[in-house]
């Protein structure tokens, strides 16, 4: 008798064991994707990151070519003027 209790207290704690394992690699796996999502949309937003930068960068320098020219069409014109 005791001998079958064990056994079937044993039974018992492997199915628990494997349901526990079951539940555990179901999380995993859950897990496993958000991580890949969370890879796929961090990398996503970087690169918009890096295209707003590039953009703002462009316009920034065409800003300041433009003022550059401005300021060399106005020496020009003092300088003439001064002429």
């Amino acid at each position: 008798m005791l001998i079958l209790n064990t056994i079937r207290n044993s039974e018992e704690l492997r199915e628990g064991a494997i349901e526990q394992l079951e539940k555990a690699r179901a999380r995993l796996r859950k897990i496993e994707i958000e991580a890949d999502e969370f890879r796929v949309n961090g990398y996503s937003e970087i690169e918009r990151e890096k295209m707003n930068l590039i953009d703002s960068t462009y316009k920034t320098l065409e800003q300041l070519e433009n003022y550059k020219n401005e300021t060399i069409n106005f020496e020009q014109q003092k300088a003439s003027n001064q002429v």
